[in-house]
């Protein structure tokens, strides 16, 4: 889906040696589980798997955007499954922000652990639909609030209110936390960053967008569609 509210997102936050004989062949025949490798990149993303995979997957996605929670939902398992613990494919995460909400949402997941963003991400897409109808309503309630110059407990008050604040805690961090990502200048520059080239550099067509091998993938929005994509960049 295509951004609505892009326009306001800036306006709303203005030793040596060698190992014992005996280890080896215990090691020398176990598969890296390359799903426990998880780190940011330089472009902005996160990013799961062999950063010298075959294939390497970007999804520029959108918290507020209904056909990313499918995806993230019934694709992210058998995406990592099949293919990113093996080490053939890497996948990669960038917001592609769409409006003020996903905005918020966004700064607020970024506060986890790396290695359990993937997992933040997943549980927060899950529950789209009753916090999107949550924050709905209390943004409705608050307008005073969220018009004044400083916004930040207002908008720390809509991620508790709408049930994300409460999602993403289960990851490990702390609403003081969540607080502080809020309001962090160089995060929202990263978010902002990997918004502007998904739509004004990469133009891509809605989200979820992805690449493959940095290539656009036009016209691929669901699991269904991606999958065969991925096997022919296996076997070209």
């Amino acid at each position: 889906m295509k951004p609505v509210f892009v326009a306001f997102v800036a306006a709303l936050f203005a030793v040596s040696g060698t190992a014992p004989v005996e280890a080896a062949p215990r090691t020398a025949h176990a598969p890296a589980d390359w799903t426990r490798v998880i780190e940011q990149t330089p472009d902005g993303g996160i990013r799961m798997g062999n950063p010298n995979a075959k294939v390497k997957l970007v999804e520029f996605f959108s918290f507020t955007c209904p056909h990313c929670a499918v995806f993230a939902t019934t694709a992210f398992k058998p995406l990592t499954d099949k293919y990113v613990r093996s080490g053939q494919v890497s996948f990669e995460l960038r917001s592609a922000l769409r409006d003020a909400l996903d905005f918020s949402v966004a700064l607020s997941t970024r506060c986890v652990a790396t290695k359990d963003y993937f997992g933040t991400v997943e549980d927060v897409m899950a529950g789209q639909q009753d916090w999107e109808t949550k924050a709905s309503d209390w943004i409705s309630a608050h307008q005073t609030e969220l018009s004044a110059p400083d916004k930040s407990a207002a908008i720390h008050a809509l991620m508790a209110n709408a049930g994300v604040e409460a999602l993403i805690v289960k990851h490990g961090t702390t609403p003081a936390a969540i607080g502080k990502c809020l309001d962090d200048k160089g995060l929202q520059s990263v978010l902002e960053k990997t918004t502007n080239d998904a739509w004004n550099v990469r133009k891509i067509g809605g989200t979820p967008g992805f690449l493959i091998n940095d290539m656009v993938q036009s016209g691929v929005y669901d699991w269904a569609a991606l999958e065969p994509k991925i096997q022919a960049a296996l076997k070209g």
